[in-house]
């Protein structure tokens, strides 16, 4: 049975090992301090998904499930009341779920657009319905197009129709900037969190915050959803999937903390992405023009985040492990061997090591952007080659640029 069969048999509901920060918004929730616009960062696979549909749920909950049910539960969800019923199914009328969707073919009008947008967002509410944190369009190009965000603010003009507030969950928000650079989406979504109807919250997800517009990272009140220790994510592989402790413990230790990633790599088979880490490691070690383009020439010029991003993001253990090695530390790393054989005793810096996983993240921040998956690859070995030379690649940086923030410790302490 795949994950997402044994975990439907699990029922399971809440965010996994975010137990305090649970607490601490179903808290804000019954206070009535939490914020209209909410930003849920955190790496892709930690649980923003389920954690911004716990909060939706968390303000539609009428709290008329039993004193039982309503004492388990505490601040959070009672899970028995008709508004939470209906949410766990994904069927509230007032919480809208909006995620990137490849753009529909041409129209005739901007009417029949919206309307062809968002029957492809129905149609995937229902592959949500079967699969929580199935990964949506993997392999297309996708984004929140214009069109989709005309949808939005025509669905939080109308007042709710059967609850009091009507709740707006906008998965990897910062896709709502085109590959062409345009930011008109994102400004026409601006103008809802400008002056967001009274009765209506949204709640962002992104896990490249720094790629959104800083307008809107401005109007949102940023909200860390951290990785998890390995242990809690064995826990999870273990008691919510049936996986065997050490198969569960291995990869786990390789997941980074995000929980949701490790479910994936434990359904999909991990040696593929492995192996193709392995073969995007040796070409940039072997230095030649040759080697990177055959590496990436190994990737179509479409489906980047289907094939290409679990590489990238095994080559980050990889590189890790390397650093370790690097810094005399190999009992840190989770295959020491594995990367010792690999660099066939060749001499690499951690200083080296360390810019080509800042390459390494700017190519995953590529992928998110739809990048075109062989020039990633040829940019990417570039650099690194560049830097296990013993030259600096000068990696672009994903750091913050002085985007003014707010900050979340009052509401939510």
């Amino acid at each position: 049975m795949s994950a997402a069969g044994r975990e439907a048999d699990a029922g399971l509901a809440e965010p996994w090992g975010q137990e305090a920060l649970l607490r601490r918004l179903g808290g804000a929730i019954a206070r009535g301090r939490l914020p209209q616009s909410l930003l849920l960062q955190g790496p892709e696979g930690v649980g923003k998904r389920a954690l911004a549909l716990w909060i939706a749920r968390a303000l539609q909950c009428d709290g008329s499930g039993s004193d039982a049910q309503r004492d388990a539960a505490g601040e959070a969800p009672c899970g028995a009341c008709r508004s939470c019923r209906m949410a766990a199914r994904l069927e509230h009328p007032d919480i809208h779920v909006h995620f990137p969707m490849p753009r529909p073919k041409a129209t005739a009008s901007r009417a029949k657009l919206r309307e062809a947008i968002e029957a492809q967002r129905h149609e995937r509410l229902a592959l949500l319905r079967e699969d929580l944190h199935a990964r949506l369009d993997p392999e297309a190009v996708t984004g929140l197009y214009v069109a989709a965000v005309e949808n939005i603010r025509e669905q939080a003009s109308r007042r709710p129709s059967m609850s009091r507030k009507s709740v707006f969950v906008v998965e990897e928000a910062d896709r709502m900037v085109p590959q062409s650079a345009s930011p008109e989406a994102a400004n026409a979504f601006l103008k809802l969190l400008e002056e967001p109807p009274a009765f209506a919250w949204i709640v962002l997800t992104s896990s490249r915050p720094d790629a959104l517009l800083p307008t809107i990272r401005s109007r949102s009140v940023p909200l860390r959803v951290a990785p998890l220790p390995t242990d809690r994510v064995a826990a999870y592989l273990t008691e919510r999937l049936g996986a065997p402790p050490n198969s569960a413990l291995a990869v786990a230790r390789r997941a980074d903390g995000a929980v949701y990633r490790g479910r994936r790599l434990l359904d999909e088979g991990a040696r593929e992405s492995e192996t193709a880490a392995d073969e995007l490691l040796a070409a940039a070690l072997d230095g030649t023009p040759g080697a990177r383009y055959r590496a990436a020439l190994r990737y179509t010029a479409r489906g980047a985040r289907g094939a290409l991003q679990p590489a990238l993001e095994d080559l980050r253990v990889r590189l890790r492990d390397l650093l370790c090695v690097a810094a005399e530390a190999a009992g840190e790393a989770l295959d020491a061997q594995g990367v010792e054989t690999l660099t066939r005793g060749r001499g690499v810096t951690d200083l080296a090591v360390l810019d080509a996983l800042a390459s390494v993240d700017a190519a995953l921040e590529g992928v998110s952007r739809n990048m075109n998956p062989q020039a990633t690859i040829a940019l990417l070995l570039g650099e690194m080659s560049t830097a296990f030379a013993g030259q600096r690649p000068g990696a672009p940086s994903l750091e913050p640029t002085g985007t003014p923030k707010r900050e979340a410790a009052s509401w939510i302490d």
